[in-house]
């Protein structure tokens, strides 16, 4: 597979712009194979590839996050090992305070969407995930829920 991936580059040394100019010429439906073979290569062979096709992967699937994460729940056998979440509106709230961004930490609600969507089996899509981290707001009943639920208080 990853001949298919160093064939397209013909040499060059690979980059995403570089593989969707490529992409861009092929079909719709060759196009979407041709990405989701691309996302098995980061997979499968990983340990194989020398840094300049990591550091491709890499920007690659940053810049196609939510495509590689529909992949890999559809598609892949780690779509089967996702956690169900039982409040997700409570779990958000507590998460919104804990992500804060502060004097001395940037918050990436992207990368933390990203990464809570590749555990966690919600039915939303990065971006809107995203805002709804950013804008949860916990108030006091939050909390008094989150002691009753951890058996603190009855």
């Amino acid at each position: 597979m990853k001949e298919l991936l160093t064939a397209l580059f013909n040499g060059a040394n690979p980059s995403v712009s570089l593989y969707q100019q490529c992409l861009t010429s092929m079909p719709t439906e060759e196009r979407q194979t041709f990405r989701r073979k691309t996302y098995a290569i980061a997979l499968s062979e990983w340990s194989e590839l020398n840094s300049p096709y990591r550091l491709f992967l890499v920007r690659l699937i940053k810049s196609e996050r939510q495509e590689f994460l529909d992949y890999l729940h559809d598609e892949t056998i780690l779509g089967q090992f996702l956690y169900d979440m039982e409040d997700l509106n409570l779990f958000l709230k507590v998460l919104g305070l804990l992500a804060k961004p502060s004097k001395n930490h940037i918050t990436s609600y992207t990368k933390l969407s990203f990464s809570l969507l590749l555990s966690f089996n919600m039915d939303l899509k990065i971006k809107t995930l995203s805002d709804k981290i950013r804008y949860a707001k916990a108030d006091t009943f939050d909390f008094v829920e989150l002691m009753e639920k951890n058996g603190e208080m009855e």
